[in-house]
């Protein structure tokens, strides 16, 4: 859903709403609006697609298989990263060009994601 607004990676989301109807609505960082690389007559390279590696605590391993990295490699990244439990992230994405980007569950609301 949100590539097909024109997002490809959830480091630009700062916001996401479900609407009634099932859609979603997305906000974006500032960092992520409007202005282009033409625009400031810029050359960027091209970034690789980012992989959702990690969803609600849980290795999405045929997502690791398709870059062709193992879980031996993810859990690796994520203690380089002072990450020590897979079930403390929300979600985790991975890309060629921009390495990790984690979301840890928030600390407020980690009783909901733990089962007693």
């Amino acid at each position: 859903m949100l590539r097909k607004q024109g997002v490809f990676t959830l480091r630009e989301v700062r916001d996401l709403y479900l609407e009634p109807g099932g859609d979603i609505s997305v906000k974006l960082h500032s960092k992520a609006g409007s202005i282009t690389p033409d625009m400031l007559d810029l050359n960027p390279r091209d970034e690789a697609p980012s992989i959702l590696v990690i969803e609600e605590g849980k290795i999405k391993e045929e997502e690791l298989q398709s870059v062709k990295k193992s879980k031996e490699w993810l859990l690796e990244g994520l203690q380089k990263r002072n990450y020590k439990k897979i079930e403390d992230i929300l979600y985790g994405e991975w890309s060629e060009t921009d390495g990790f980007y984690i979301q840890p569950y928030p600390k407020e609301n980690a009783h909901i994601h733990k089962k007693t």
